[in-house]
């Protein structure tokens, strides 16, 4: 498969992995208002079950978002091994790399992110004497999941320049994940512009965010089937 390399469609990528990245947080919103019967708070990236759960499953929200991304990553695999057209193909190379895969091997060998929250949450000793180690496990675990998909998009690219083009696909989208949400957005919210929690506990500037993602998205998801051709 041979990744179009236009304005366009780079840019039609870029707001499928922000829309990824905001329903990957809604999962968690949700699954934590599913087990705890009320909405938690939540930014661009940092959200918390509401302050009155007392169920012991709470943990569950932690562990549902990277779920869903890993979810998506295998729906992708599958589509670009087994794909029985070119589109299919497309949509899968297009979920496999829209989806954060690196950056969540990155975040849990640096000891932050989901899976290690998740595992301290249920493992981690009260002196933390074995967090090394849970941070080892969640990096394994994560790797085993994420790698056989990458592989299996390294192995697809056609384009020339193949590796660079690859590196460039896992590193560029974290980058302006973290420039754009994490902190123009999440600066705009913490200035208190449109702030205000309107559904699902969410401020509103993250709700027309997330609504204009998916508009864009939407309107355009028939041209994302051709984001790579087959070569």
């Amino acid at each position: 498969m041979k990744i179009q390399l236009t304005f366009k469609n780079l840019l039609l990528f870029i707001i499928f992995f922000f829309l990824m990245h905001e329903l990957h947080e809604l999962t968690h919103i949700i699954t934590g208002r599913m087990i705890c019967g009320c909405w938690g708070t939540r930014d661009f990236n940092v959200w918390s079950t509401c302050a009155d759960c007392q169920s012991s499953y709470a943990v569950a929200a932690t562990f549902a978002g990277p779920l869903f991304t890993f979810i998506f990553l295998w729906l992708g695999w599958y589509l670009l091994k087994y794909g029985k057209t070119p589109q299919h193909q497309s949509y899968g190379l297009l979920f496999i790399l829209g989806n954060m895969q690196f950056g969540r091997m990155f975040m849990a060998a640096t000891g932050s992110g989901d899976e290690v929250w998740g595992l301290r949450s249920l493992f981690l000793n009260a002196d933390h004497s074995n967090f090394l180690m849970i941070k080892v496990i969640a990096f394994l675990i994560v790797s085993c999941i994420c790698l056989p998909p990458l592989i299996t998009v390294y192995k697809a690219i056609a384009n020339q320049k193949k590796v660079l083009i690859f590196i460039a696909f896992l590193v560029i989208p974290l980058i302006l994940d973290t420039v754009v949400i994490l902190m123009a957005l999440n600066g705009i919210l913490t200035k208190g512009f449109l702030n205000q929690v309107w559904i699902m506990g969410t401020p509103l500037l993250i709700t027309l965010w997330f609504l204009f993602c998916a508009l864009v998205v939407g309107i355009n998801f028939k041209s994302l089937g051709s984001f790579a051709k087959a070569n």
